[in-house]
């Protein structure tokens, strides 16, 4: 599902779409919020994960937020097994399982605005590329005048720009930089080993 909406994208463009355009656009809309999701690594729509999960000291971190509810958590022969939530991110008194399953629902109702001006941006920026960079043409020159275009531009393909990347950035290090509520600042000051996060 897209983060954001043609209504979203026609508020930023200033006009409604054309039959054309509106064929692309929803196409596109998937294409770019994939692409947020994969850089912010957040899926921000209500869902359920199931992953594995190596615990640190008996600490887990929960990769997607905001948490709802833990569904389970069970050792890797799939028995269930003891242990406490934070009410936010963490899952520990986990001892010396390694690895863990663990179910949970996350997510919320609502898209924070940024992700979905984010997405939406991306949208119109692909509809105003200029039929020239579409073409494959990186530069072009009219007498005493020459023009460029952005790489991201040329092909007119669906792609984040750096002031996009950095907002789904921050996403990212919220997940990978918050403190842990024990205070151990075991995740305070360095990234988990992404392979450590895998689905199962």
């Amino acid at each position: 599902m897209a983060l954001a909406t043609i209504a979203d994208v026609e508020a930023r463009l200033g006009r409604a779409l054309t039959p054309a355009e509106l064929s692309k656009a929803t196409a596109w809309l998937q294409d770019a919020s994939a692409l947020f999701v994969q850089r912010a690594t957040q899926q921000f729509e209500m869902g359920e994960s199931r992953v594995r999960l190596f615990p640190r000291d008996g600490v887990v971190r929960l990769v997607q937020r905001p948490v709802i509810s833990i569904v389970s958590v069970k050792d890797i022969d799939g028995v269930e097994i003891d242990y406490t939530f934070d009410g936010h991110q963490s899952i520990y008194d986990l001892g010396s399982y390694s690895p863990v399953i663990v179910e949970y629902e996350h997510g919320s109702e609502d898209i924070p605005a940024d992700v979905v001006a984010a997405v939406a941006g991306v949208v119109v920026r692909t509809i105003q590329i200029a039929p020239d960079a579409v073409s494959g043409v990186t530069q072009q020159s009219v007498g005493p005048f020459a023009q460029s275009y952005a790489t991201w531009a040329v092909g007119g393909q669906v792609m984040l720009s750096p002031a996009e990347e950095k907002i789904a950035n921050a996403y990212r290090e919220k997940t990978f930089r918050s403190a842990s509520t024990l205070g151990n600042g075991n995740y305070g000051t360095n990234y988990p080993n992404p392979t450590k996060f895998e689905r199962y």
